[in-house]
């Protein structure tokens, strides 16, 4: 929300009044139903802007297509739809952890590696970003021989002893997939350093593994590898970025970083709302029409509307950390077009559970 009222602040835009209702952590689906009703029908929002997942979303789709107005969703894109039809008044802005993910886990596979671990924590275990990681991996042949989830506290006494000790008796396996938070990230290379194969691993990571909080904090560098895809990274030389940085820390006296984009990115698509001009707020699916061919210069490079899908789409960061390095490399695919097609075109089979809570430990 910070970030929201910072990038409408920066932009001198006076003309959007926000009315909010919160919902706390959006895993109560009868909570979110009530409050987005409340807006909709008795304040009369013009559109609305919904921080919530994909699982909760399902619930609320007879209500938000009946009112006809305009609807973003907003959240980290951990979770992914099975069907991925687009609703024509409903478009989604997210930082697409699980594309992130699928990528990663499709370059351990590029890159030769046909055993491997897949080692993450019972929270984050719960989102469909673990599933996608280790589907990109599979699709290229690669086979998962092992699973491992924590479900220690992050403190001292964290351990990853079962993964080390099937680690030592399996001797081919050199990837693991990886998928943690920032603060059981920094546990996790401490206590894989220690081990006495270290030097045989290649550290295939989710977006937060890759965070400046997360990597190491001796400045020795690690006795493995690591590769992942971010969607944004502080240190881009782009103006748009060093707007958003500086103006975000001007008003907030806060660092800027990847889940405060979201509330940023959010602004700059309300702004953009706006300029198209004669607007009739209570026919979405024409206003997303007219939005499907504009592109939004974001922090994180030019952002553009995927028709197909109705998910904003911005370029995506590879990032390495060499061994013993403590300086992360990082490339990126400026158009991801073609492997976000290829990653919507797999579909999601069977039944999948898990969290409802839209907010990723950050």
């Amino acid at each position: 929300m910070d970030a929201l009222k910072a990038a409408l602040k920066q932009q001198q835009n006076n003309d959007i009044q926000l009315i909010t209702e919160s919902a706390g952590l959006g895993g109560n689906e009868k909570e979110v139903y009530e409050k987005a009703e409340k807006l909709l029908v008795l304040e009369g929002v013009d559109l609305l802007v919904a921080y919530i997942d994909l699982r909760v979303l399902e619930i609320l789709k007879p209500l938000l297509l009946a009112s006809g107005k305009l609807v973003l969703v907003v959240n980290p894109g951990a979770n992914y739809p099975q069907n991925w039809v687009p609703q024509p008044s409903i478009i989604n802005l997210s930082l697409q952890h699980g594309f992130l993910c699928w990528l990663t886990g499709k370059l351990a596979g590029q890159l030769n590696y046909k055993n491997a671990s897949m080692a993450t924590t019972f929270y984050d275990c719960g989102y469909l970003h673990t599933a996608a990681m280790v589907k990109g991996f599979t699709n290229t042949g690669g086979e998962i021989t092992y699973n491992y989830v924590n479900n220690q506290r992050y403190d001292d006494a964290f351990d990853i002893n079962q993964l080390t000790g099937y680690l030592s008796s399996d001797k081919e396996t050199g990837a693991l997939l990886c998928i943690f938070d920032s603060l059981p990230s920094s546990l996790f290379y401490s206590r894989l350093s220690h081990f006495d194969g270290a030097g045989r691993m290649h550290l295939f990571v989710s977006p937060m593994m890759l965070e400046k909080g997360a990597l190491d904090k001796t400045g020795e560098g690690f006795k493995f590898p690591i590769d992942g895809y971010q969607a944004w990274q502080a240190s881009l030389e782009n103006n748009a970025n060093r707007i958003y940085i500086d103006s975000y820390f001007r008003q907030t006296k806060r660092d800027a970083n990847v889940f405060s984009l979201l509330g940023w990115e959010t602004g700059l698509i309300l702004q953009q709302v706006l300029l198209l001009g004669n607007i009739q707020y209570n026919e979405g699916a024409q206003l997303v029409e007219k939005l499907s061919g504009i592109k939004i210069n974001s922090p994180r490079g030019e952002m553009k509307l995927d028709p197909e899908t109705n998910y904003f789409l911005a370029p995506v960061y590879k990032c390495s950390l060499p061994l013993k390095s403590v300086e992360l490399s990082i490339d990126f695919i400026d158009n991801p077009l073609k492997e976000w097609k290829e990653f919507v075109g797999l579909g999601t089979e069977g039944v999948s559970s898990g969290w409802t809570n839209t907010y990723l430990c950050y």
